[in-house]
């Protein structure tokens, strides 16, 4: 899911990522949202962070050849992570929750 305007905070967090140094920029857990979207930003870090969430999604990096072609031409690689369908991470939940949250 990319970035979209919701009222939500970012931070950054630094992380080793198949041995090289990243610069992660993370969406901030706040506590006035609902368990469920807590829930969803939580394990989309936990992802980012550390590869896995519980739902058992696991991050993909782009190969050696797209992250070069991404650093030529001036763009940010990006990992993909695809969660479960009944994981409260997935785009589509976590997407839905925000749209409640931020209206």
């Amino acid at each position: 899911m990319t970035a979209e305007p919701t009222g939500h905070r970012w931070d950054t967090t630094e992380a080793v990522i198949d041995g090289a140094r990243a610069l992660l920029v993370l969406p901030v857990i706040r506590e006035s949202d609902p368990v469920e979207v807590r829930e969803g930003i939580a394990r989309r870090r936990l992802a980012a962070v550390t590869g896995t969430c519980p739902c058992g999604a696991v991050r993909r990096m782009p190969n050696r050849a797209q992250r070069r072609a991404d650093r030529q031409a001036g763009r940010v690689s990006r990992a993909v992570v695809e969660h479960a369908d009944q994981c409260p991470a997935a785009d589509d939940t976590l997407r839905r929750l925000l749209s409640e949250v931020d209206r």
